[in-house]
Order: C-alpha cells, then sequence, then structure tokens
C-alpha cells in the first residue's frame, strides 16, 4: 500500500512540474509578445504595387548642362491603404533608349540607384499623400527623336523586390519648337540659361547615389 502512494506522489509531482515549467514558457511569451508587437506596428508598409507617372522635359544634366530628360511623379501603395506611402530600401531607376516593347527582357542603356536616404530627399507630401518627384536626365548624346522607356524598382529591407511596368516616353527631335509639358506645369525649374558659371544651377550632392539627378522644387 505505501508503494502505491509512493508512486502516485511521484506521478503527481511530476504532472506538477510539467505544468510549472509549461507556465513559465507561457508566462515568457506573453512578456515578449508587447515587444513583438511593437516592433511590427513600427515596420514600414510592405510596399505591394507602385504607380508611376513620366513625361518628357527639361532640365539639367549630368554634365550640369541644359539636357532633355524624363520627369515623374512615383506613388507606393500598400495592401488596405488608398493612399500612397512612404518607403526605405534602395530604388532603381531603368532608362531604356531605343525601347522595343515587344522585346520581352530590354537591356537597359543607364540605371540611376538610390540608398533610402537619397530617396526619401525627393519625397513631397500632398493631398493624396507621399509621393516622389525626380528629373532623369537622356543619358544619349544625340538629339533626335527617341523612344525611351523608364521602369522603377525598389529593394525593401528585408530584401523584397517590387517592380513597376514599363511607362514609354517619346522625347522630341531637340531641335523642335514644342515645349515640354512638364516645363509648362512648373514640373521643372524655369532657370534661364546664361554664360555665367556663377547663376548656373548645381546638382544637388546626394549620398550613395551611383548616378546623380536632379530634385524637383519641394513644392508646385
Amino acid at each position: 500500500m505505501a508503494g502505491v502512494c509512493l508512486a502516485t506522489f511521484s506521478a503527481v509531482g511530476g504532472l506538477v512540474g510539467c505544468s510549472s515549467t509549461s507556465l513559465l514558457q507561457t508566462s515568457s511569451s506573453m512578456l515578449n509578445a508587447p515587444a513583438a508587437m511593437l516592433k511590427a506596428a513600427r515596420a514600414p508598409d510592405p510596399v505591394s504595387k507602385m504607380l508611376c507617372l513620366w513625361e518628357a522635359a527639361e532640365g539639367q544634366g549630368l554634365d550640369e548642362k541644359p539636357a532633355r530628360g524624363f520627369a515623374g511623379q512615383i506613388m507606393f501603395f500598400t495592401h488596405g491603404k488608398a493612399s500612397p506611402i512612404k518607403v526605405n530600401g534602395i530604388v532603381r531607376i531603368f532608362e531604356y533608349v531605343d525601347f522595343d516593347a515587344d522585346d520581352e527582357d530590354p537591356t537597359p542603356t543607364h540605371v540611376f540607384t538610390f540608398d533610402s536616404g537619397a530617396w526619401n530627399a525627393h519625397r513631397a507630401e500632398g493631398t493624396l499623400g507621399q509621393s516622389y518627384n525626380v528629373f532623369l536626365p537622356y543619358v544619349q548624346k544625340d538629339k533626335g527623336h527617341a523612344v525611351c522607356a523608364l521602369r522603377v524598382e525598389i529593394e525593401t529591407e528585408d530584401g523584397r523586390k517590387v517592380s513597376s511596368p514599363f511607362t514609354e516616353v517619346t522625347l522630341a527631335s531637340k531641335t523642335s519648337n514644342r515645349p515640354a509639358k512638364a516645363m509648362q506645369r512648373d514640373i521643372v525649374d524655369r532657370t534661364e540659361k546664361t554664360n555665367s558659371k556663377d547663376q548656373t544651377p548645381k546638382l544637388a550632392e546626394v549620398r550613395k547615389l551611383d548616378s546623380m539627378t536632379i530634385p524637383l522644387p519641394s513644392g508646385r
């Protein structure tokens, strides 16, 4: 009889020990949960898609001289939100010259690369939400008619990549009298062209920017 009681006591003690361990693990998880929830709340919204509006424009080239190029407004969106959001990550903009829409894998003529800080220097907040306004110069030296395309890619901090579709943009001949639409709408500064070096607009120095671009005015 004593043996039976001892065995029963040992079994109950074992169950209590297991229960205590389980309670400790559950308590530890509950303590860690608020930290995990706070970290998740602070994490940037994941980018699900983007809207890229591009048009022909004139601005300052990489050589600090007037150049043809592309004025763009890029907006990023996440699931469940109608307004565009602020993003963090590496942004690459691929420029294609002599673009053929039937080419399944075209080779970019040039790639403009921005780190997170450089990209957010182009950020503006408007009635629609967060947007990014940039001017990219046409990298070719020719002055003739050109069919080009642009594609934007963002690599977020967690390693995910999201790309936009190709946006085809046609550049008129340099000798054309047709004004650039972006210049008409003041997307690009109307800077008077003079021979004085002191009055030549300077390219913004942006850290870790592989290929420089010209920031647009903060307000329009």
